[in-house]
């Protein structure tokens, strides 16, 4: 039994009865490459039971602490049911992109029940209708809390449910560690646990407390200094509702690489801000809603060391779950008309963004991680509110976050990947989310939105693969979009 982090409690603290703290990578596979030439969805049973035992995620579940005195725990779950968390279902022809993207934001919009370990794995067939995609294909959506991991350890859940060869299940009887379920803890139990905390906490808090205020002025500053005060909110800086929109445009990692050319110290982060930051601008100005100051996004820093920075093998952090990331408000420019002037301007806050400006997501928990007893749950979800609010005070638009994939192709039960993207969570007063990714050559941008602030994704999608372009033109040599 584990007690979940601050950090950890304030992602379960987040969650709204009309938005829930769920990330959810989506994948599509291509089975012919698979031992006999398909996927069964037994053999999917057998290959996810195979690997649980890489995250201890998979198989733990929340205990509350009664009358909310304290965070919750995580106990290995005693009723746990592989049966329940895989499921299948089939989309009707043609199976087209739209489709898979109305029925993932569907997916992704229902609450996960956090009385089990709190993850889910869909595996969508009849997608034979997406171009570039062979017949036969199937898509794979993990959804997963934000309470039990953040976006390097999740994406690390997915790579080590993947092979860098074709093989299938692991045969019946492969060594995997023993795991042992826990009873629940008693409520007596609970509450002792409580009360012992209650007392060390205090402590803490006395020595803390003002390295910790001196902290959060800092975070709330550096995130209203970017701009030099609250700029003009747009339609996705309101509250959300509880329908979403998903899509991805994916783009050719190497044509990335040559709009480098324009502007050499630029990196490909910068390149990916200036996308997005390109593609809202369209989005906005077609509705005649575009700022005239630039927007700002709300940049998640990982502090999780990745598996290719720690090179070793499958020993992976994504065993212990959790949140570990710190947060840099950046200006995407978007006040500039000119791509190039936007991408030097962008190089130049991201070069100038001192280590020390990130807000570190703790600096926002610490007072709250330190606070005795019932004033926990109270300061977390108080912050939760403020940080719902920052969309509008202080100067944050959206959030892009950037994860690293693999560069060379992965298989899932044998079927090898052809596309990878995925879902992230929206909140009151930020409404879009844009993921950036990578795998084997490409960069897809994948973005979480409310239905009601964005009713025609497609379109968004088509301003991303125009601002690409725009970029690329900046580019000798300059290649289309995959």
């Amino acid at each position: 039994m584990r007690q979940l982090t601050g950090t950890d409690a304030l992602m379960l603290y987040a969650d709204q009865p009309h938005a829930q703290n769920i990330i959810a990578p989506l994948n599509i596979y291509d089975p012919s490459t698979a031992p006999g030439g398909g996927v069964a969805f037994d053999d999917i049973l057998d290959f996810v039971e195979s690997r649980l035992h890489i995250s201890e995620s998979f198989r733990e579940r929340l205990v509350n602490v009664p009358l909310g005195v304290d965070r919750p725990y995580w106990i290995r779950d005693p009723s746990f049911d592989l049966e329940y968390h895989v499921r299948q279902l089939a989309l009707p022809a043609p199976g087209d992109w739209r489709q898979l993207c109305t029925q993932v934001a569907r997916l992704g919009a229902r609450p996960l029940d956090m009385t089990r370990p709190p993850w889910e794995l869909y595996i969508i067939e009849g997608v034979d209708g997406i171009e570039g995609v062979p017949r036969g294909s199937f898509a794979m959506m993990l959804k997963l809390h934000h309470a039990a991991v953040d976006g390097v350890s999740g994406a690390e859940i997915i790579t080590v449910l993947h092979d860098a060869q074709p093989t299938g299940p692991e045969p019946a009887g492969s060594f995997v560690p023993q795991w042992t379920p826990e009873q629940a803890p008693s409520d007596a139990e609970l509450l002792l646990r409580a009360g012992v905390n209650a007392i060390v906490r205090p402590l803490g808090f006395l020595r803390s407390v003002a390295p910790s205020v001196r902290n959060l002025r800092s975070a709330m500053g550096s995130a209203r200094g970017s701009m030099g005060g609250a700029l003009t909110a747009t339609r996705f800086n309101r509250p959300v509702s509880q329908h979403r929109v998903f899509g991805a445009s994916i783009f050719d990692l190497a044509s990335l690489k040559r709009i480098r050319g324009a502007v050499p110290t630029a990196t490909i982060n910068d390149i990916a801000l200036a996308l997005v930051g390109g593609g809202m601008r369209r989005y906005l100005d077609d509705k005649g809603e575009l700022p005239n100051e630039s927007l700002v996004a709300l940049m998640p820093i990982s502090l999780r060391p990745t598996l290719t920075q720690r090179a070793t093998g499958r020993v992976v952090e994504a065993g212990a779950g959790g949140n570990r990331f710190s947060m840099m408000p950046i200006p995407m420019a978007t006040d500039l008309d000119d791509p190039r002037k936007r991408l030097e301007a962008i190089q130049r806050s991201t070069a100038g963004a001192k280590s020390n400006d990130a807000v570190n997501a703790t600096a926002l928990t610490e007072l709250s991680e330190l606070l005795p007893g019932a004033l926990m749950g109270t300061v977390q979800r108080a912050i939760v509110r403020a940080a719902n609010r920052a969309g509008r005070a202080l100067a944050v638009h959206t959030i892009v976050t950037n994860v690293p994939g693999p560069q060379t192709p992965v298989y899932f039960c044998g079927a090898k990947a052809v596309i990878m993207s995925g879902m992230a969570p929206v909140v009151d007063g930020m409404g879009l989310i844009n993921g950036v990714g990578s795998y084997n050559g490409t960069v897809p941008v994948s973005f979480t939105s409310d239905r009601e602030m964005m009713p025609d994704p497609e379109f968004y999608e088509q301003c991303l693969t125009d601002s690409f372009e725009e970029l690329l033109d900046l580019a000798p040599e300059a290649t289309a979009p995959i």
